[in-house]
């Protein structure tokens, strides 16, 4: 079947994935401090909140006119006119970080890092919103077994620089950095090379699908930014409020229980292109297996996160380094909170689709503003595990809000469950 197909594809890419940053964690907890490995959390929290910034979410509306836009001259158009957004925005940051890094670095937790590195952190940026385009396109052309490819070549490229700098160069947290430009840069030219040969790099530039492209995405970027709220901004409160050795120790945890987003991820990969083809052309037998899919994807979250948190103990005592030890008690309130978080994704979709894009943004300004509510009160009173419990509620919420507009929106038969276990998804 197709789907098993696909989704085993998608399902492996995570797992190897996984394994390997796994494989690789424990080594650099033996080889950076938890203050170290905080630094490095941080970077990535900040290169986290950059993208929708520095994007202005313009491409999604790409994702969706692949479906919708027939002709072929349009979209490659639209393609390479939305692609200067990113461009443009990197130079206007740069040129700011050239003067406002320094007294910036200290607010931000970066203490002793120059000017050079917020550059990197903006290259680093602008390589990943070009690549990841590259990576859903893959998707959306259901071409799995490139999209697997390339994901392993990233991998292994970034996993070997990181063991040659930290532990070959002994460059420390700094090292980490390096190997993560150079892999970014790598996908980026094949990124390149590849919408170049789909002919969509020979469209016209025009000022009106810029506008579109901004227009559609700028409501998203309050959506990318409540994502980050919820699962990077933990680490600044417990930076702050706690400590940047204990901001390191809760990342530890964190990367544990959000190894339910292997199945999340895999299972969205396929689900993408899957619920928008049904929607094009909607009857009542496709919104069975709408219906059908959304509740595999519950039953397999559910058997996923059940196996993390049995073997999460014997894991921390095999291979990670004592004095993180303490992270395990985080990773069931994370696991917990990405399975709702997938939930929120398998309705978001419709959203995408019929462009009410501002209902993910009133959404996110809701989430941004109960998430950072949550962080600081819980954390005050729990202490860092207050963290975890506020990333659980907050995708909690988020979930159950919109598992109610959409179904005002586009009704499903949810409850015909014989007719839904004898549907095809074929």
């Amino acid at each position: 079947m197709r789907f098993i197909k696909q989704i085993s594809i998608y399902t492996f890419v995570g797992l190897f994935g996984a394994a390997i940053n796994f494989f690789v964690m424990p080594v650099l907890s033996h080889y950076l401090s938890p203050a170290d490995y905080g630094l490095l959390s941080l970077f990535n929290t900040y290169i986290t909140i950059l993208i929708p910034l520095v994007s202005l979410s313009a491409y999604s509306l790409l994702n969706v006119d692949y479906f919708k836009e027939r002709n072929k001259n349009i979209f490659a158009s639209k393609f390479i006119s939305i692609q200067t957004v990113p461009l443009a925005t990197t130079i206007v940051l740069s040129l700011f970080a050239c003067f406002f890094y320094k007294p910036l670095a200290n607010s931000l937790e970066l203490k002793g890092t120059g000017t050079g590195w917020g550059l990197i952190m903006l290259l680093i940026t602008f390589l990943t919103i070009y690549y990841e385009q590259f990576f859903q396109f893959l998707i959306l052309q259901k071409k799995a077994f490139l999209f697997a490819a390339y994901t392993i070549i990233k991998v292994l490229i970034e996993v070997g620089l990181t063991f040659y700098f930290v532990i070959g160069k002994n460059y420390g947290w700094e090292g980490r950095i390096y190997s993560w430009l150079i892999a970014t840069s790598l996908l980026f030219v094949i990124g390149a090379i590849y919408f170049y040969k789909q002919d969509f790099l020979k469209g016209s530039f025009k000022l009106k699908y810029i506008l579109e492209g901004i227009q559609f995405g700028s409501p998203l970027i309050l959506h990318s930014l409540g994502k980050f709220v919820v699962n990077q901004s933990d680490r600044i409160f417990i930076a702050k409020m706690i400590s940047i050795d204990e901001a390191g120790i809760y990342s530890i945890g964190y990367t544990v229980g959000s190894l339910i987003m292997i199945l999340v991820n895999a299972y969205f990969n396929f689900y993408t292109p899957f619920l928008m083809e049904r929607l094009i052309n909607i009857t009542y037998e496709r919104k069975l297996q709408i219906v059908k899919m959304s509740y595999l994807y519950g039953i397999s979250c559910l058997v996923v996160m059940v196996l993390i948190i049995f073997l999460t103990p014997v894991f921390f005592k095999l291979f990670i380094a004592k004095n993180y030890f303490e992270g395990v008690r985080y990773v069931f309130w994370i696991a917990l909170g990405y399975c709702f978080w997938g939930g929120y994704m398998l309705f978001s979709g419709f959203i995408f689709f019929f462009k009410k894009n501002k209902i993910l943004g009133w959404l996110s300004v809701f989430n941004i503003v109960t998430n950072l509510l949550f962080n600081y009160l819980l954390i005050k009173k729990f202490g860092a595990i207050g963290a975890a419990y506020a990333t659980a509620l907050s995708f909690f919420l988020l979930m159950v809000i919109i598992v109610f507009i959409v179904q005002r929106l586009f009704p499903l038969p949810w409850t015909n469950f014989r007719q839904v276990k004898a549907i095809s998804l074929s």
